[in-house]
């Protein structure tokens, strides 16, 4: 994924081989986590962590408007992107700069997170490769086993 600035409001979104989906799903995530939690303690209650939220509900790839994320959990990410005509993916900056900062800063931290992505994924499939398959089958849990204990107990 790259990017460049348009005009003083867009900045086009380049996937390079990076699939789109993935790219804006996270932006929702990077956005939501970079954005400020509530600072009342109400609002906090109603605050989650962003493992608790699926940020594909944010992305509408038929749509024009494919990414759009104004206040999620009272937190103000105001993150939209746009399909143009011609296909490409525009951030507009507009509402981003004034409430949250330089977006090249988040595109930034959008790419690297991406980056790291690739990088857990490839680790993983290189250790998914090396495990034998007793170890990749799945084991019982703990309160499943507990469970079938009790159960052959009391019958």
């Amino acid at each position: 994924m790259d990017y460049k600035r348009i005009n003083e409001h867009e900045i086009e979104i380049i996937p390079e081989e990076t699939p789109i989906d993935k790219i804006l799903v996270t932006m929702a995530r990077v956005s939501y986590e970079s954005a400020k939690p509530p600072s009342s303690d109400f609002l906090e209650l109603l605050d989650k962590e962003s493992k608790e939220i699926d940020f594909s509900e944010f992305v509408h790839l038929n749509s024009s408007e494919v990414l759009n994320i104004d206040y999620v959990n009272e937190r103000q990410c105001k993150t939209k992107v746009r399909k143009t005509d011609d296909g490409k993916y525009v951030f507009n900056t507009g509402l981003y700069e004034v409430n949250r900062g330089k977006p090249e800063t988040f595109l930034n931290k959008v790419k690297s997170t991406l980056e790291e992505g690739a990088e857990d994924s490839e680790a993983s499939a290189k250790l998914d490769k090396s495990r034998s398959w007793d170890e990749k089958t799945p084991k019982k849990s703990g309160l499943r086993l507990l469970l079938e204990l009790l159960l052959d107990l009391f019958t």
